[in-house]
């Protein structure tokens, strides 16, 4: 059974007692993958698509397809490393860019999904992965993590 509601804290009371809700930086990146993946599987129409996938032919098409299925997977061990960056003290302006870099990486499967924008969708997942690789390279705290993460545990 649910509690008295008047033991509920609502918005107008946090706002008036002085706190800001501030979202997790790993609730930004999953709202940003989410946001990429809609743009890359919806910006590309029905008819654009369709029109695409018969000039293109079934082999082509199945081919490329499972190719962003590969990018997806390879898009998500990404997502899964900003996540694990993210755990970390950072600066907002290189969480930033780790969610930029991973909102633009999630929209190529899609669009190459779609077969009417395969070179953009390409294009925008590899250069995203340069720019957080470059990213992830430049982060002085990066080392220090992998390091952290590599040590064996003390019970």
């Amino acid at each position: 059974m649910m509690g008295n509601m008047s033991d509920a804290v609502s918005p107008v009371a946090i706002v008036r007692r002085g706190a800001v809700w501030r979202p997790s930086p790993r609730l930004l990146l999953m709202a940003t993958v989410v946001a990429g993946m809609a743009v890359g599987f919806l910006v590309t129409g029905e008819a654009a698509s369709a029109r695409a996938v018969a000039d293109a032919g079934g082999e082509l098409t199945r081919l490329l397809r499972a190719m962003a299925a590969i990018k997806a997977v390879l898009a998500a061990g990404v997502v899964w490393l900003a996540d694990w960056r993210l755990r970390y003290p950072i600066r907002p302006w290189l969480a930033a860019g780790y969610l930029a870099g991973v909102g633009v990486m999630a929209t190529g499967p899609g669009l190459i999904w779609g077969m009417a924008h395969v070179a953009l969708g390409a294009l925008l997942l590899h250069g995203a992965g340069a720019f957080l690789l470059l990213l992830f390279w430049r982060d002085p705290g990066s080392p220090a993590m992998a390091w952290d993460a590599l040590r064996p545990r003390r019970r």
